[in-house]
């Protein structure tokens, strides 16, 4: 079951969950309490923060496949145990995750341990944590609880292959021509009498029409004569050669302007 995989990341966002991740947005003895990790004070914002956590490994393209093996609470002046590192902002708005009461975790590579924790609940009206959970603490008046569970085999499991866009092709369907088919003398009843049957023969549309490609797509070969005949033109030889000095056009105009003048 995918529950029973360990948990291989977590984070603490104000609203929206990152891709791959779950949140754990209520609490597991009571669906209508949130698990809510803000403490409000009267008169202020409403603000809210949720733990999301994932099972998928590798995590950042591939690079880390760590899994958790220890979660603490504690005070913000207190420093995390070794080893630990603290959620200090959120995810999604970069915020401060926490008041008062800080969420350290431990997470170690995958090959290094055969137990992890894969799942974490909150709880609203028990006061202890449930059979085969481990208590970590209160955090906002919400228990938290952890459960271990072993790690399996670190190879990931298979992705499935992304479906392959569908071509619309358009098919082209064979219709009939009907073909008058010779006249056939009856040999049975009477002499003399012919027979005139229809016969259905399928024909593609495209039927005889050849597939050529236009001479004029197709590339001319150059040799290596034609290459060494063309000559290098400098910008002063093309402006020599094509120089055009517009002597007649200047005279038309001369001659059209003193026209109009008198």
């Amino acid at each position: 079951m995918v529950d029973d995989l360990p948990i291989t990341g977590l984070c603490i966002v104000e609203q929206t969950c990152p891709p791959g991740y779950v949140m754990i947005d209520k609490c597991e003895d009571n669906s209508k309490a949130e698990a809510d990790l803000w403490k409000d004070q009267f008169f202020a914002k409403k603000v809210k923060r949720f733990l999301c956590i994932t099972r998928v490994f590798p995590l950042a393209q591939g690079t880390l496949n760590n899994v958790l093996v220890d979660v603490c609470l504690h005070d913000e002046k207190e420093l995390p145990p070794a080893g630990f590192s603290t959620i200090s902002t959120c995810q999604d708005t970069q915020e401060v995750a926490l008041k008062k009461r800080l969420m350290s975790v431990k997470l170690i590579p995958r090959d290094q341990t055969s137990n992890a924790i894969n799942d974490l609940q909150f709880l609203s009206k028990a006061r202890k944590a449930p059979p085969g959970y481990t208590l970590v603490g209160e955090l906002n008046g919400l228990l938290l609880c952890y459960r271990f569970g072993p790690v399996p085999n670190s190879t990931p499991p298979p992705v499935p292959p992304r479906p392959q866009p569908v071509v619309q092709q358009t098919e082209f369907k064979p219709y009939h021509i009907p073909v008058q088919a010779a006249s056939l003398q009856s040999h049975s009843d009477s002499p003399g009498v012919s027979i005139s049957k229809q016969q259905s023969v399928r024909v593609h549309p495209l039927s005889g029409v050849p597939f050529e490609v236009n001479p004029k797509l197709i590339p001319v070969p150059v040799t290596q004569d034609e290459v060494a005949s063309l000559r290098f033109r400098s910008r002063e030889n093309i402006e020599h050669e094509f120089d055009y000095p517009f002597f007649v056009e200047r005279q038309a105009q001369h001659t059209h302007h003193n026209y109009n003048g008198m």
